[in-house]
């Protein structure tokens, strides 16, 4: 048995080898959203990213299994933090159920274009990477067009707009946001995120008025 206990714990420059993982793998992540954004994904090797985050090759494959592992986990992380903002915004019950989606659609679009970085990589690079790449793109439209849905059926529930099934329209919501992002970003910055947002809104207005106006389709027709 040893006279002294080996620590576990044990500690780099005050810090853990866990602590020193996470801040590698934060700077990885900074380092792929500066190069990709700038560069481009195509044209952003690992080398140069490891050198951007003063990192080694084998740190970055301890975090990733290449180069698009960590353009996955940026896109989520981007989608994660703009979604923190639509939920905390939809979640506000001080407001009535259309004043919630309209701030919440201007939150998440705010948030994308207060750094056009996240934009970028949240429409462009993560487009025509792999078929990977393009199912978890699906994914989170997908996921995007549900939250909007269960909203649109929580406003038909209280009369507001008729009851129908509303999942196309919420694609087709995503959708709109999306190229409406692309064009903010290739307009060089004459578009503010309040324009953005301002614009973005008046088409989910347009959705909830036309759908004021228009008898519901056929279950069976969707």
């Amino acid at each position: 048995m040893p006279l002294i206990a080996k620590n576990k714990s044990r500690r780099y420059k005050g810090r853990t080898a866990e602590e020193l993982r996470n801040e590698r793998r934060a700077r990885l992540l900074d380092a792929g959203l500066a190069l990709f954004s700038d560069r481009g994904y195509a044209n952003s090797p690992i080398e140069l990213i490891c050198s951007t985050a003063k990192v080694t090759t084998r740190h970055f494959y301890e975090q990733f299994k290449g180069r698009e592992a960590l353009l996955q986990a940026l896109f989520l992380q981007i989608l994660q933090e703009a979604g923190d903002r639509i939920l905390s915004t939809l979640g506000d019950e001080k407001q009535n159920l259309q004043d919630r989606m309209t701030n919440a659609v201007r939150a998440g679009s705010e948030y994308l274009l207060e750094d056009p970085r996240r934009a970028r990589i949240a429409c462009i690079e993560t487009i025509g990477v792999s078929h990977d790449m393009e199912k978890l793109r699906r994914q989170v439209v997908h996921n995007l067009a549900h939250t909007i849905q269960q909203y649109c059926e929580q406003m038909a529930r209280s009369g507001l707009i008729p009851e129908r099934d509303y999942y196309l329209p919420s694609i087709a919501l995503v959708g709109a946001t999306l190229e409406l992002l692309v064009e903010a970003l290739s307009d060089q910055g004459k578009l503010s995120p309040e324009d953005f947002g301002r614009e973005l809104i008046l088409i989910l207005r347009a959705l909830q008025i036309g759908a004021q106006h228009y008898a519901a389709p056929d279950k069976g027709s969707r």
